[in-house]
């Protein structure tokens, strides 16, 4: 057998060891290292830096193509020298010269293969170079070698590696052998489930992106897993869904299981948040503090072998059982089984987000399959994204902290501080207390850079500072700014603000599809899906960039009759006449809701409008109904006991008021009778501020269709999400009724999808 190989992958696998540190460091881990390598090299000539290195090994019946680059290859005085250089946060003198063994593990295995190819080099030496973040000072160790010296080390190694590569590669090929004999898991396909699966299988096969709009009923979820299955054609491909609810990736579990159950073998990981995930009582990767991160590599192959060898779906669930018994971090755990599964579960942010995307995944073109679910919320999560803030009061408070203990860090943080002070002045003196600008300060950026460079300087020298808390939360918020200010375009704005004497400034995202599409352009196929991705027009342009991609609009497979879809446009609901239109809205919430008795949810534009029509209603109906109203801050528990109060069969009227695009409008399955209508007070549109506005602009001057953009197809979108929970399975009945004067407006019956073309218009 043929084994591709890297160098650095087989002694990474073999010789990790050490603690789970996540440290302040590590977020600009990989470019200090490029940048001190560079500092290095530069004392060298070209020629004796970054060689490419490449020798064909047998182990047993393998045949093992090894390669790598060599930071230096050196001929000084006759003797060969194989160079590695390793940046190190730790003080240089305490280093000694084996205790990180895997330092030295991938440099002796480019000195063997150089003395397998060059037989007259009697010895090599393997020369291992630590020095500090800046590489100005260094510490070296040599080490002399013969081959034969070498020869045991390097069998032992590549014996390890290939034991557990040979178990990875077994359960590949096991992975597409049985894909292709798999049957879809329950017989015959639901209405339209089949055009669906095909489409997505034929977009995967060639390389295409796909806008899929498919209504409730319809199953994307197994309907887009189960064809991506079916065109796995490579080893190491992998399927990625994605979405942004706990309750998708509930269903993407159940669907993988099913799969899995019916005679697919693979492995599937879902990667739950590390603060919902970790073991400790605060989520504190430091290896003094957390007994998971300490000793963490030491433990994390027998884990992993553990684990892949005794399951097939690792859930949250299993991942931190196993992550107990082997006393890891769950959550590197979890990225740990993801590296090696054919199947991740997880949020959007392990795709597209900036600062939590899986490198190993998504910084290089791969065969992998991108399911996107729920893919109207990606807009408004990727705007999160690729934003970023900054505000006064933090650093002003640990300028004042570190005047006297300090200086070099007080004056990089009062000169910040000034910059904030000079923006205050600005929105002082234009009488304004929010303000956008096209373009960036350039000396703000570098004020920051400025801190960064101090902070990482102090933080390595004062580990233990009282402060450490406040200044690795400077220090994350500051590396996170310039990291945002790195894609700044034309599609960004920058954003004053000010209360009182504080002052925020943000770097905000308008329009990520750029980024959104260029992350896309990495995998092989992106399916983006959702029932109420509509207009695709739309989402074309905000999530795809308007870059190529196939389009298919399914109906939706339920009876259109089994929904009493009813447009109320004889009351306004617009926030001026929201008082005069009180008592009717009132008064049509009653009638629909004493109609027949079950549970029924209302939805508002806003909480404010919520509670003032919540406590005309209350006085209205006295003890005739049961009322219900979302909270403004719930929490996982409270929103448990609201949904468990929709009972089957209840022996009570419930009207239950919510937020239209809150937690209870959209990815809740309300089944039979525990919902049998919805009101939707309102059009959905997002209320007017200094964000929104700047959105509209944007859009019409991009695209001319700024207001539809900003407001209508973002609040249309509310209103489809919050009709769609009353009918969930083929059995559902119910009722919804739409209540807003501009329903009627051409713009909103343009919208209208087919399965409300039977809508009855009411005054």
């Amino acid at each position: 057998m043929i084994i591709r190989k890297g160098i650095k992958e087989v002694v990474s696998y073999v010789y990790q060891q050490g603690d789970l540190n996540l440290e302040y460091f590590q977020a600009n881990r990989a470019q200090y290292g490029t940048e001190v390598h560079q500092v290095i090299q530069d004392q060298y000539l070209d020629e004796e830096c970054e060689v490419y290195l490449e020798h064909i090994l047998s182990l047993d019946e393998h045949e093992i193509h090894l390669s790598g680059r060599m930071d230096l290859l050196l001929e000084r005085d006759g003797r060969w020298i194989v160079g590695e250089i390793k940046s190190t946060t730790r003080k240089l003198e305490v280093i000694e010269e084996n205790d990180r063994p895997a330092h030295y593990a991938q440099a002796k295995m480019y000195a063997y293969l150089l003395l397998c190819q060059h037989l007259d080099w009697e010895e090599i030496t393997v020369r291992l170079i630590y020095c500090d973040l800046e590489g100005i000072n260094q510490r070296c160790f040599d080490q002399i070698y013969t081959k034969e010296m070498l020869e045991p080390f390097v069998q032992e190694t590549l014996r390890i590696y290939l034991d557990w590569y040979l178990i990875l590669l077994r359960s590949m090929e096991l992975k597409l052998k049985t894909a292709k004999t798999l049957q879809f898991p329950f017989g015959d396909f639901r209405a339209y489930q089949r055009e669906l699966s095909g489409a997505v299988y034929q977009c995967v096969k060639q390389k295409k992106r796909l806008l899929l709009r498919a209504p409730t009923g319809i199953g994307k979820t197994m309907g887009t897993i189960f064809p991506s299955i079916k065109a796995l054609t490579e080893h190491e491909q992998k399927i990625f869904y994605l979405t942004a609810k706990t309750i998708g990736r509930s269903v993407a579990e159940k669907a993988f299981d099913t799969c899995l159950a019916n005679g697919w073998q693979a492995k599937v990981t879902t990667i739950t948040a590390k603060e919902k995930i970790c073991l400790m009582d605060e989520v504190k990767c430091d290896p003094s503090y957390c007994s998971y991160a300490k000793g963490y590599f030491d433990r994390i192959n027998e884990a992993t072998k553990d684990l892949f060898e005794s399951e097939q779906l690792f859930n949250r669930d299993r991942i931190v059982s196993y992550a107990k018994k082997h006393s890891v971090c769950p959550f590197e755990y979890s990225l740990a089984m993801a590296s090696i599964s054919d199947a991740v579960i997880g949020d959007y942010n392990y795709m597209f987000d900036p600062r939590a995307y899986l490198r190993r995944f998504f910084d290089e073109p791969s065969p992998h399959i991108a399911l996107i679910d729920e893919a109207h919320n990606l807009y408004d999560r990727a705007c999160d994204m690729y934003s970023a803030s900054l505000t006064k009061a933090p650093i002003q408070e640990l300028k004042r902290l570190f005047k006297d203990r300090h200086k070099p860090l007080a004056k990089v943080l009062g000169a910040l501080n000034l910059k904030f002070i000079e923006c205050r002045h600005e929105l002082e003196e234009k009488k304004v207390y929010d303000l956008f600008k096209d373009d960036v300060d350039k000396t703000f950026l570098t004020k920051i850079q400025s801190l960064l460079e101090v902070l990482e300087k102090y933080l390595y020298q004062y580990p233990e500072t009282e402060y450490k808390p406040q200044l690795m939360n400077l220090y994350f918020d500051c590396h996170q700014f310039l990291r945002i200010s790195d894609f700044y375009n034309e599609s960004f704005r920058v954003r004053y603000e000010r209360s009182g004497i504080e002052v925020k400034v943000s770097l905000i995202c308008l329009n990520p599809s750029l980024y959104l599409s260029e992350k896309m352009e990495r995998v092989r196929s992106s399916i983006l899906f959702s029932a109420t991705l509509h207009p695709l027009s739309y989402y074309h342009t905000v999530l795809l960039h308007d870059e190529e991609c196939e389009q298919i609009f399914l109906p939706s497979p339920f009876e259109r009759e089994h929904l009493d879809l009813y447009v109320h446009h004889g009351i306004s609901t617009k926030y001026k006449q929201r008082d005069q239109t009180l008592a009717p809205l009132i008064s049509t919430i009653y009638q629909v809701t004493r109609n027949q008795q079950g549970n029924y949810l209302v939805f508002f534009p806003s909480y404010q409008y919520l509670e003032m029509v919540y406590e005309a209603y209350k006085e209205l109906i006295d003890d005739e109904q049961r009322l219900l109203k979302q909270g403004r801050e719930m929490d996982e528990s409270a929103r448990e006991a609201f949904l468990d109060s929709f009972q089957a069969n209840s022996s009570e009227t419930l009207v239950a008021f919510a937020v239209l695009g809150g937690v209870f409008s959209e990815g809740i399955d309300l089944i039979g009778n525990r919902l049998i209508g919805s009101i939707i007070v309102g059009v959905g549109l997002p209320q007017i501020n200094p964000l929104t506005e700047q959105r509209r602009l944007y859009f019409e001057e991009a695209f001319k269709k700024g207001y539809l953009y900003a407001y209508l197809y973002p609040g249309f979108n509310k209103v489809m999400q919050a009709v769609g929970r009353v009918i969930r399975t083929e059995e559902d009945k119910g009722v919804v009724i739409m209540i807003d004067e501009r329903y009627i407006e051409p713009t909103y019956l343009s919208l209208f999808p087919y399965e409300w073309q039977h809508a009855k218009f009411l005054k």
